[in-house]
């Protein structure tokens, strides 16, 4: 039975993406690109699709002790896997939101083809970061990371847009980043300089060239920042021990590349 109320579809949206593996998901009116205004207007939602009243974001987990052993072939098919299965999640959301008669697309997890692209343009087609901060998955962190409650910067999200009446969640309040610094001190490509206004300036060019180096080797991509941070719930089983050791780490990045 379709459902027509606002905070019954929610539910449904909450259900089936549950259903298809999604470790959280909320949702959020397209308008608060407007209303909250930090990228170009080009890369709003309604500039693309106007009819695109709402936004459906879900998030899966990374592991901690798998990004932990990152630069590595274990961390590199872990990425790999997330974003098949993240990709498979929106299709089926998208689809399903179709068959119900509402009008949905989805932008793929990472909105371009080759990390080398962006050296040119050192923009995706969409941010799925904004996405998760517009829809209080999260707040943005100083190294530009979305942190979540649950699983401070360790999750992978993908965004259906679509013109479904959802009921909308809140924006967080509170900033989850405690600004350590551990992101800026431990970059390997030395990206992240002062910061102003809560975030660290991020040298994109850095970055990519070190994914570029890494892809080369077939263990990429870096992911230091997301794990050295501290935020995320899904730490508290390894607090106070090891999530790998400095041989594992070695080992998982020698093997397999």
């Amino acid at each position: 039975m379709t459902e027509t109320d606002p905070a019954g579809l929610k539910r449904a949206v909450v259900e089936k993406a549950m259903e298809l593996g999604a470790a959280v998901v909320k949702s959020c009116p397209t308008d608060r690109w407007s209303e909250h205004p930090i990228q170009d207007s080009a890369y709003w939602p309604r500039s693309i699709w106007p009819w695109a009243e709402n936004a459906i974001v879900i998030g899966i987990p990374l592991p901690p002790a798998m990004v932990s052993t990152t630069p590595s072939m274990v961390y590199q098919e872990l990425y790999r896997t997330s974003n098949r299965i993240l990709d498979d999640m929106a299709y089926r959301m998208t689809s399903w939101l179709i068959s119900q008669g509402h009008r949905a697309v989805f932008f793929p997890r990472d909105g371009y083809f080759n990390i080398g692209v962006l050296l040119d343009e050192p923009t995706a087609a969409f941010s799925h970061v904004l996405a998760g901060y517009y829809s209080g998955m999260g707040t943005i962190g100083a190294s530009h990371n979305l942190l979540t409650e649950e699983f401070g910067p360790r999750v992978r999200m993908v965004t259906i847009l679509t013109d479904a009446d959802i009921e909308a969640d809140p924006m967080l309040d509170a900033d989850l980043c405690i600004h350590c610094g551990k992101c800026m001190r431990r970059c390997p490509s030395k990206a992240f300089s002062e910061e102003d206004g809560g975030f660290y300036s991020m040298d994109m060019e850095r970055c990519i060239r070190h994914h570029l180096v890494l892809k080369d080797e077939h263990h990429w991509p870096c992911g230091i920042c997301i794990d050295v941070c501290p935020v995320g719930r899904d730490l508290d089983p390894y607090r106070g021990s090891e999530r790998v050791t400095a041989e594992g780490k070695e080992h998982c990045s020698r093997h397999g590349s």
